[in-house]
């Protein structure tokens, strides 16, 4: 009889169970926080994008709760999420540096994040959200034009359901640097497609990275509320939940 050694079995199995053996969540109940809280401009949107969540969540094995007040920002509190999602959550969403604080453990500790839409829009209060963010808001072309929007990483969760060049409307933000070479860029939007970018040839419209311990993502599209019922961008804000909570492969470098 031929006898394997146990270790042989043991790495043969961790090889063949791939991506979920590193990640270790891919049949886990997630726990997801939505956040909801504005001192800036807030979007009609956002009670459509929680409901949307919600029903995602029921769909796939996600416990989602949410909230509109950073004053539940607390170690413990926080350290019960897989995720926190800033759902277009803007101006300075956390000001109190107590919560603040309380927010960077939880990244350092290795807490995933997803901003949404307006969690870029900020008033450079606080840089080291900026930083985890990717780049910061500046302005958005007039209205919400119909555009081309490239998918640079297919492979990935919150990109592998989108064609290659995906149509869709949405107010096309622009930002006060390019995040490329900081961020793993997962699509951008061609401006030749609309009218009023001024970002150029490369605009980053969606992105990743590892910062400060944590997973980050983010995705500018998801203005209107129309986004929320829209088949695609659920699948992309879908897979870029389970990205940011460990769920699905986190291929993020540079």
């Amino acid at each position: 009889m031929l006898r394997i050694p146990l270790i042989v079995v043991a790495l043969t199995l961790a090889s063949a169970c791939g991506s979920e053996a590193r990640t270790g969540r891919s049949s886990e109940q997630l726990k997801v926080l939505v956040y909801t809280e504005t001192t800036g401009f807030r979007h009609e949107s956002i009670p459509a994008g929680v409901r949307a969540i919600e029903r995602l969540g029921g769909r796939h094995r996600m416990t989602v709760h949410t909230t509109g007040s950073s004053r539940r920002f607390t170690p413990r509190f926080l350290a019960r999420y897989d995720a926190v999602i800033f759902l277009s959550a803007t101006g300075t969403p956390v000001d109190r540096r107590s919560e603040q604080r309380a927010f960077e453990r939880y990244i350092q500790r290795g807490g995933g994040y997803l901003g949404v839409h307006a969690a870029s829009d900020t008033r450079g209060k606080w840089p080291w959200y900026e930083r985890l963010v990717g780049a910061r808001f500046t302005r958005h072309a007039p209205g919400t034009p119909r555009a081309g929007v490239r998918v640079e990483d297919g492979k990935s969760a919150a990109t592998k359901h989108l064609p290659t060049v995906w149509q869709r409307t949405d107010e096309w933000y622009e930002f006060d640097r390019n995040p490329r070479g900081t961020v793993h860029v997962l699509a951008t939007v061609d401006e030749s497609s609309y009218e009023g970018g001024t970002m150029g040839a490369d605009h980053p419209i969606a992105w990743c990275h590892r910062y400060d311990g944590g997973r980050s993502v983010y995705t500018a599209m998801g203005h209107t509320r129309e986004s929320f019922s829209e088949r695609r961008y659920l699948a992309h804000l879908l897979g870029a939940i389970e990205m940011a909570a460990g769920r699905a492969r986190f291929n993020c470098a540079p």
